[in-house]
């Protein structure tokens, strides 16, 4: 009798389930959500503070090539001309503090009245305006090409409403008082106390500060001005410097690049 032998059975093999898998809780990805707006917050200020110097730097540029044009200006149009700072303009709700490169058509040697184009021999404006820069305090779309934005730049790192200037003819800090130099057919700076009487070269550059109004009000760090300088012979320059130490205002040191 034969016998049969029925094959063993194979174990079947377990299949591993799958671990699920755990998502987010809603306080982690609050966290998150937290940690990334701090990230964008914190970044915004530093991007907004980095604008705010490019503008700054940009804008004593413009200021110094306006200065040097007196130069240029005096020889192309066989004038002396005038670099003139302030003083304060009201116009209607607009305020700006203007800085004028005027040629002296009358060549009586002082700024009088001035305005673009004037007839030869005009009593009310014998004097030309060349070109114009304005520091905006309060504008007003449409008047001197303003465009309705508050005062962002100021003359003085100690008050938005002064000027901070060395051997010009005026060196108060109002900002309501005129600054005027004379770039005369010899190319030198002149300077004139009084209009009446006769102007001298100024003996060492002629300086005036130009910052930020954030600088002033100690918001943006370190302090950073330009000290804008005319030489006795015409030429200008422009250099940066920074307050390492802001409670002591004597301590500005240059700063390259």
């Amino acid at each position: 009798m034969m016998s049969t032998t029925l094959p063993l059975a194979r174990p079947r093999l377990r299949v591993p389930r799958p671990r699920s898998r755990r998502g987010f809780s809603l306080l982690e990805m609050l966290a998150v959500v937290a940690i990334l707006a701090i990230i964008f917050i914190l970044g915004g200020i530093e991007i907004s503070k980095a604008w705010k110097r490019q503008k700054m730097q940009s804008a004593a540029t413009d200021i110094k090539i306006l200065f040097q044009r007196a130069f240029s200006e005096m020889q192309r149009r066989n004038m002396q001309t005038f670099v003139k700072v302030g003083p304060l303009v009201t116009a209607g709700t607009a305020r700006y503090l203007p800085i004028y490169l005027i040629g002296d058509a009358d060549q009586d040697g002082v700024v009088g009245a001035f305005c673009r184009n004037p007839p030869v021999g005009t009593l009310g404006c014998p004097d030309l305006l060349i070109d114009q820069y304005n520091i905006v305090v309060t504008g007003l779309t449409g008047t001197m090409g303003n465009t309705g934005v508050d005062q962002e730049f100021s003359l003085s790192e100690l008050a938005v409403d002064q000027v901070e200037s060395t051997l010009w003819s005026d060196n108060t800090t109002p900002w309501s008082n005129p600054r005027v130099l004379m770039c005369d057919f010899q190319g030198r700076a002149i300077v004139k106390i009084n209009p009446l009487t006769a102007g001298r070269q100024i003996a060492e550059p002629a300086t005036l500060v130009f910052t930020h109004v954030n600088v002033v009000n100690k918001s943006l760090m370190p302090p950073t001005r330009y000290v804008i300088s005319i030489n006795p012979v015409w030429s200008v320059r422009v250099a940066k410097q920074i307050n390492a130490t802001p409670s002591d205002p004597n301590t500005w040191v240059p700063q390259y690049g």
